[in-house]
């Protein structure tokens, strides 16, 4: 038999975290502000129908945001019916295109989309003939079923275990 080594391993050296910035929460909100500001894309090329059907799907919200405030100064003078829906717009168009440039949000895009692209998409027809098995089995289980529960109605009406008075809805004893 063999021998087993008694030693002690030192401690294994520990690699800094490439997803936090350093400098704790203060610097992790100042990096945030710093790319919130900035005016130049992250990666523009990567993940592009991704971060498109994103941003379109947040100004569909904007939107819906701009309209409720809109409508919470119809009553008000020109200046406010046209100026705050148009500040909300602007500042919410701002916000849907920086948060599809967001460095971790873009990077979560551009994955997505990569992985997306690597899916073995079925066929029309398999599709089609998998729909017709699906649902042909849904049909033929539920047949069954009727058939099994109207017979025991049946069974269990005929030795007086259930019994209906006819008035009410089905299984009511009223």
């Amino acid at each position: 038999m063999g021998r087993v080594k008694e030693e002690v391993s030192g401690p294994r050296p520990v690699k800094p975290s490439k997803d936090k910035p350093s400098g704790g929460k203060g610097g992790a909100f100042a990096a945030f502000l710093a790319t919130f500001f900035s005016l130049k894309p992250y990666k523009p090329r990567q993940g592009w129908n991704t971060r498109l059907y994103t941003a379109i799907g947040l100004g569909l919200l904007a939107l819906g945001a701009v309209w409720q405030v809109h409508d919470a100064v119809i009553d008000s003078s020109l200046a406010w019916r046209l100026g705050a829906p148009g500040v909300t717009l602007a500042v919410l168009g701002w916000f849907c295109f920086r948060i599809v440039h967001y460095p971790r949000f873009a990077e979560f895009l551009i994955a997505t989309e990569s992985e997306m692209n690597k899916v073995s998409w079925t066929s029309k027809d398999d599709l089609y003939q998998s729909t017709l098995v699906v649902l042909s089995t849904v049909l033929i289980l539920a047949a069954y079923l009727f058939v099994v529960d109207w017979f025991w109605l049946f069974l269990l009406r005929m030795v007086d275990v259930l019994q209906f008075s006819g008035a009410g809805s089905f299984g009511s004893t009223s």
